[in-house]
């Protein structure tokens, strides 16, 4: 079983609008949606915004139902002057930008014991844009692929200042607020995982109307990615089944 998740009702209603629905179940506040996309045995979350609620969602996720990879697909705000809305990116690492111990000598984002970026696993990356090519290749208008660092924080940035600070201190393409958090529990359990994101704005000071007027639009570049990432991830995980929401207790706390 692959594991899915999204922040917002947007990330993940199109997926959920495509799948053969077997069960669902409430844990933590967090709706999960098993069945089957594309023939892929799949639990579907949508996590909420921010770093807590996504590393909660992972956690149980990953607890509940056993994935045997977990993928997050969402929205963030681009870092480069010449990104476009609609834009994609793969994440090739994620950081947690506000994770500040300057005060010991430490990097931002650095953390005791840890490597101060966090790596998705290769062989979804790869499959990530193997993804991304089936679905656009040939397309007329079609988004731009970019590979690298998106940067998390729980702040939606709408500011130059910020904006070159998250580009030049950690040379990211991209922020958002959940990525890295999610990125960072999977590494703890030892989980494979990738980030996927479509640009809803370039963080400026106009980001906040941006991504109003461009979630649906973007997301639906997110699902195209999807149509084709969860089936080739499934190849790359093996047989293994997690198990199944009915096999669990349903919590509605």
């Amino acid at each position: 079983m692959l594991g899915i998740i999204g922040a917002m009702d947007e990330e993940v209603q199109l997926v959920r609008s495509e799948m053969t629905i077997t069960d669902e179940a409430t844990h933590a506040g967090v709706l999960v949606t098993c069945g089957t996309f594309k023939g892929v045995d799949i639990a579907l979350a949508q996590s909420g915004i921010g770093k807590v609620n996504a590393t909660i969602c992972t956690q149980m996720m990953i607890d509940r139902y056993q994935p045997t990879a977990l993928i997050f697909s969402g929205v963030a705000g681009g870092l480069l002057p010449n990104m476009q809305t609609g834009d994609m990116i793969i994440a090739s690492h994620v950081i947690q930008y506000d994770m500040d111990l300057t005060a010991f000598g430490r990097r931002h984002g650095e953390m005791p014991g840890r490597d101060r970026l966090t790596e998705c696993d290769p062989v979804l990356v790869e499959k990530a844009t193997r993804a991304f090519d089936l679905a656009f290749e040939g397309v007329d208008d079609a988004p731009n692929l970019m590979l690298g660092t998106v940067a998390s924080g729980d702040r939606f940035v709408q500011d130059t200042q910020t904006l070159r600070w998250l580009q030049r201190e950690f040379a990211a393409l991209a922020t958002e607020m959940e990525g890295a958090a999610f990125g960072y529990t999977c590494t703890l359990n030892d989980l494979p995982f990738v980030v996927i994101q479509s640009l809803s704005d370039t963080a400026g000071e106009s980001a906040s109307g941006d991504f109003t007027d461009n979630l649906h639009r973007v997301c639906q570049h997110s699902y195209q990615v999807l149509e084709h990432l969860i089936p080739l991830a499934n190849e790359s995980t093996g047989p293994k089944q997690g198990r199944r929401a009915s096999d669990q207790p349903s919590d509605t706390g």
